[in-house]
């Protein structure tokens, strides 16, 4: 309802005097039915008013309050004035009074099945109606008020001289500029510059609209108060009512005994009710003090003063607080202040207080400029919990500090920072910290880069380290720093391609030692007897640090046609290695003289250089054909990839930042079966793969086929430390699984992705996986998905005995403490489902279950009740929570249960359950895009 100042020129009296004056010889004592006329400032800066073509017929009288009666004309009597007195807003409990239009068309409201389809489009499923704001002249008007002409039009009208007062009646409109106010009647004091309306008052500005039964207006400032008020803002969808609404010269809107609501009218699901409520067009923001929080005219919360918005705009002021309560952090309260610094930076304070641990104080700043974005984050919390206080690395003054930026120095240079640090590695599991863009990791990244962008080519400067969010990992290598140069030269002799690749790096970690303590304070056995660290089980040169050159040019000719390519590569690859290795390190070799090639000794410098050669090829068939009706375009894709990687002895090689990538039809056109750089994997094979596509004439891809295989012709002795290919049988078989990718995409709703990778010299299934989703364009709100994944060819380290598993793999050695068979094979299904069961209502549920372990790792069910004005969302849940007690990671798994309730008042925001977001987020796909596009 914003109203923008002045209402009317200055020169307003004008308009209504200088009109009537010159119709006054042709008055009587009596009302006369005058013509309509249109007025506007003339050359002169006088008015000029034109009559509009008067009616054949005139109306007949009409009697109103307040004007000259003829002597036949009677009084009312006193019963009637009472049958006809105007219900008040403040009887109607923050519901539109059904008494000024039995459907609310009053408040511009319009059912849903009046709705044209463009405007449904708009509508959510939900609602029964939307406000559509009629369309007018002059509703897009932009010219300022101070420069816009009046408009004035009236059935009747009348002119006192001598009291100078000029009444209008009959569909009394006023027009300046995009604001329009209607009537049934007026009365224009000229000496006062002051209007009364009575009857049916309606104010209109561009997406707003306030109705009353009477309005006083001042007609050269603009200020107006309009009583028994109602006021909607279409766009948003806010309405309200107040005992009386005030506009100030500068536009700004006062209410008294106001009220604020989303909801539709006739709707009390919820409203805010203050005694005094500003709303600021200006700012797109308004207050309220003394208010209440009132759902189902129930009083539920009550604040001294609280900022809410009327449009997209931002404002300092709280933000709506929210509750939730867990086994760690107690019941908790979150009171949000907003801090709107600039256009292009803000910043938000998040006071959390939490009954088992304090108040924890959580901040973000954010900025964007035209060439960077970014955010600072910071929290401290002095923790009155002590459960952990005896156990290692514990901080009684837990802390969090956060930077994100990413940006160009110029059109070339581009600047990174993800740098986050933590007071203790139990930060994350104790605290909920989601309020500032930082997730939950094992290690917290502490990372800045600079990349320049050449014609041909791309520097990066890194530098990155690691902070540990948990005790049952390894501390991971950190990259102090680390300068990469990848490119193509520029030239392309007879076809040929000359790429380049790049890299120094410095490899730098601190290992940990001392005795480990659990929560009880009792010495944590995982790692050895006497309660050693976790970095206490890596031996050998795994312990060394040290600097890594990397240089591999590379030479190929790209042959292509319309119907294939071949593609002959050489490429090679030398390595440089400057390594320091500690005592321990050292000793360990010592003793252990098979560990390294040299028979015990520890070359601190190592050079490796293999030549790598591929030949890549395919070719490409397609047909005209149909299917159930439907014509396609049918298409084969055979390929052919040979690759030869000599054998070259590694295993005096740590591995800094390296692991064996799984195998799935992708790795057959690889040339290099490890990611990283410090290992490169012997092979001669030959990979055979076939794809075929399904397209439609609109371009759409029905479904999609891929089968590959490789054909070895020698064994894999490149291996992780520890493994032994002579004990690996995948590493001599002849030929690799075979590979299946299939993809069906039933239309743009539905869609099947599945993998399937089977061995044929164990006849079983190294792994495989199925997915069904479901979500239509056009309703969102449906969300399907089903699948299971199956894998038993996983490679993980494990750090309790510092060694690498293959094949599923068992957690630690058997017929110890802890030991667990099979625990890094993976059999799962998931099934999770978001349905509407009728418009308002919806079903969420998720199952995930563990066959390999016979458990549920995650299972919830409940309901979500939306409308247009609320919001509410009941979950029932069990996952497997992980509480860092332990150095040993299947201990630290534990069965939780909760039930989560989430409440939005659309418009005011999440008041509970926030957290319910962020479980619905990561375990259901396509919730995202489904919230996104809702209404």
């Amino acid at each position: 309802m914003a109203l923008k100042s002045p209402a009317f020129r200055r020169k307003f009296p004008l308009l209504v005097t200088g009109g009537l004056l010159a119709l006054q010889p042709f008055a009587t004592s009596y009302v006369v039915a005058a013509e309509q006329f249109d007025c506007q400032v003339s050359a002169s800066g006088g008015w000029d008013c034109k009559p509009k073509t008067p009616a054949s017929n005139l109306p007949p009288r009409p009697v109103h309050e307040g004007a000259a009666l003829t002597s036949g004309t009677e009084a009312p009597s006193a019963e009637a004035e009472s049958a006809d007195k105007p219900v008040l807003v403040t009887e109607s409990k923050g519901r539109g009074l059904k008494s000024r239009s039995e459907d609310y068309s009053h408040l511009d409201w319009v059912s849903r099945d009046k709705l044209t389809p463009a405007q449904l489009a708009e509508t959510g499923p939900y609602c029964g109606g939307a406000y559509v704001e009629p369309t007018r002249p002059g509703m897009a008007d932009t010219t300022p008020k101070d420069e816009s002409p009046t408009y004035i039009n009236a059935k009747v009208s009348k002119y006192q001289q001598e009291q100078q007062i000029a009444t209008l009646a009959g569909d009394v409109v006023m027009r300046q500029g995009s604001m329009q106010v209607e009537a049934d009647e007026a009365n224009l004091y000229q000496t006062e510059n002051r209007g009364e309306l009575k009857g049916n008052v309606k104010i209109r500005d561009n997406g707003s609209l306030v109705v009353g039964d009477e309005a006083q207006i001042q007609l050269d400032t603009g200020a107006a108060q309009v009583d028994n008020a109602e006021y909607v803002m279409h766009k948003s969808h806010i309405r309200g009512s107040a005992l009386y609404a005030k506009r100030g010269e500068n536009a700004i809107i006062r209410l008294k005994d106001g009220t604020y609501t989303t909801c539709e009218p006739g709707s009390n699901a919820w409203q805010l009710k203050g005694n005094n409520i500003t709303l600021n067009p200006a700012t797109g923001f308004g207050t309220a003090t003394n208010a209440t929080l009132r759902v189902k005219d129930f009083p539920v919360f009550y604040t001294p003063y609280i900022y809410f918005p009327i449009d997209d705009r931002r404002q300092s002021g709280f933000l709506p607080p929210s509750f939730s309560s867990t086994s760690d952090t107690g019941f908790m309260l979150v009171t949000p202040y907003y801090f709107n610094l600039a256009p292009n930076y803000d910043a938000t304070l998040y006071p959390r207080y939490m009954t088992k641990r304090g108040l924890l104080m959580e901040g973000e700043f954010r900025y964007l400029t035209k060439s960077s974005e970014g955010q600072f984050g910071g929290a401290y919390l002095n923790d009155k919990n002590d459960d952990r206080k005896d156990q290692t690395d514990y901080k009684e003054q837990r802390w969090m500090i956060n930077w994100q930026h990413k940006g160009g120095l110029d059109e070339r240079l581009m600047t990174e920072v993800d740098y986050t640090d933590i007071s203790d590695p139990f930060y994350f599991q104790d605290l909920e910290t989601d309020q500032i863009g930082v997730e939950s990791h094992d290690v917290v990244n502490q990372q800045g880069a600079l990349t320049w962008r050449g014609d041909n080519y791309t520097a990066r400067l890194n530098a990155q380290a690691y902070e540990m969010a948990t005790l049952s990992q390894i501390t991971p290598y950190n990259k102090l720093p680390q300068i990469t140069i990848n490119g193509m030269l520029p030239y392309h002799p007879s076809g040929f391609d000359f790429s380049y690749e790049t890299e120094a790096v410095r490899f730098d970690r601190d290992l940990k030692d001392g005795t480990v303590f659990n929560e009880d304070g009792v010495i944590d056995t995982t790692a050895g007897p006497d309660g050693r660290r976790l970095d206490q089980n890596i031996f050998g040169v795994a312990r060394a640090n040290g600097t890594r050159l990397n240089l591999a040019p590379a030479i190929s000719l790209p042959m292509t046609a319309s119907y294939g390519y071949i593609t002959p590569k050489l490429k090679y690859v030398y390595t440089h290695y400057d390594l320091d290795l500690d005592g321990k390190g050292k000793n360990d070799i010592a003793l252990n003289p098979g560990s390294v090639p040299l028979n015990g000794e520890f070359n601190s410098n190592q050079n490796r250089d293999i030549p790598i050669f591929s030949v890549d090829s395919g070719l490409y068939f397609d047909r005209n054909t149909s299917m159930f009706g439907t014509n396609y375009r049918q298409t084969l894709e055979p390929r052919l990839y040979y690759l030869n990687v000599p054998y070259k002895d590694q295993v005096d090689i740590p591995l800094f930042d390296t692991g064996e990538t799984l195998f799935n039809f992708d790795s057959l056109f690889r040339d290099n079966r490890f990611s990283g750089t410090d290992r490169i994997g012997d092979e001669n094979k030959l990979s055979l793969g076939v794809t075929s596509r399904w397209i439609e004439e609109n371009g759409f891809e029905r479904q999609n086929i891929s089968l590959g295989q490789a054909y070895y012709f020698k064994d894999r002795k490149v291996q992780l430390p520890g493994i032994d290919y002579r004990t690996r049988k995948d590493a001599q078989s002849d030929v690799s699984p075979y590979a299946l990718v299939y993809n069906y995409y039933f239309n743009r709703d539905w869609r099947f992705n599945s993998d399937f990778n089977w061995d044929p010299d164990s006849r079983s299934t190294r792994s495989g996986s199925a997915m069904f989703h479901y979500q239509p364009e056009d309703n969102p709100n449906k969300v399907v998905n089903l699948g299971y994944r199956y894998r038993n060819d996983t490679i993980a380290y494990d750090s309790t005995t510092g060694t690498w598993k293959v094949g599923g793999g068992d957690y630690g050695t058997p017929g110890t403490d802890g030991y667990i068979k099979d625990y890094y094979k993976i059999q799962q299904h998931d099934f999770s489902v978001i349905w509407p069961i009728v418009p308002q209502w919806s079903v969420i549920a998720r199952w995930q279950h563990d066959y390999n372990r016979n458990r549920t790792l995650e299972a919830m069910g409940g309901f979500e009740y939306d409308n247009c004005c609320w919001k509410l969302r009941l979950i029932n849940r069990y996952w497997i929570d992980y509480d860092d007690f332990s150095q040993a990671t299947p201990q630290n798994e534990k069965g939780d249960h909760g039930i989560f309730l989430q409440i939005v008042l659309k418009g005011l925001g999440g008041v509970v359950g926030n957290k319910v977001e962020s479980f619905l987020d990561q375990g259901i796909q396509g919730y995202r895009e489904r919230e996104d596009q809702a209404y």
